[in-house]
């Protein structure tokens, strides 16, 4: 008899008082897609081109099914942020390209809903997702970029302890163009310092 793994996967609790984080599950599919809606214009200049159909019903399907694949295959751990209140998703984060052996490191993509913005919440999903990130899969260290005129995704990685370390021009795909990226790292040693 072959055991199929459980979704959602067994994970730490990673909750603040007012959010807490978990892997996407199928009841998600309307809400997410309503909550990327009404985000397109604030979030499309920052991430890369939506594919067509990328509010279907049948797109967030697929999209699960490969997330779910991609977790247990220890290569991207998606979760999203929802808030405690009235239990509504507002946010997500993406734990990309794990990389094991002498590496062990992965890379962070993140986005908060336009109603949710400059209110704290990304500083305790960082707070939460770095917490995951070394201690539950013991990675050594976390990248970020962002666009180098984000101010806001610049401030909440700093706050987080993260340090700039580099430029990267046409670094990744955003919205259909190449574009330019400030780097950001932050390794296991340098976060135990900030939370002993």
């Amino acid at each position: 008899m072959i055991l199929q793994p459980v979704w959602p996967p067994e994970h730490p609790k990673l909750e603040t008082a007012r959010i807490y984080l978990r892997p996407p599950i199928d009841k998600d599919n309307a809400p997410w897609r309503e909550v990327r809606r009404r985000n397109m214009v604030h979030l499309q200049p920052y991430e890369p081109r939506w594919p067509d159909g990328g509010l279907q019903d049948s797109f967030f399907r697929r999209r699960l099914r490969y997330q779910q694949k991609e977790w247990l295959n220890d290569r991207n751990y998606s979760l999203l942020v929802i808030k405690k209140e009235d239990d509504t998703i507002i946010g997500g984060m993406n734990i990309n390209n794990v990389s094991r052996g002498a590496a062990q490191f992965a890379s962070l993509g993140y986005w908060i809903d336009k109603d949710h913005v400059n209110q704290g919440y990304m500083g305790e999903v960082m707070t939460l997702s770095l917490k995951f990130c070394f201690s539950f899969l013991k990675l050594e260290r976390v990248n970020a970029a962002t666009l180098v005129d984000n101010a806001p995704s610049q401030r909440v990685l700093t706050r987080a302890g993260f340090a700039e370390e580099g430029f990267a021009k046409g670094y990744i795909q955003i919205n259909g163009v190449r574009a330019d990226h400030k780097l950001y790292g932050l390794n296991k040693a340098e976060w135990r310092t900030q939370h002993v």
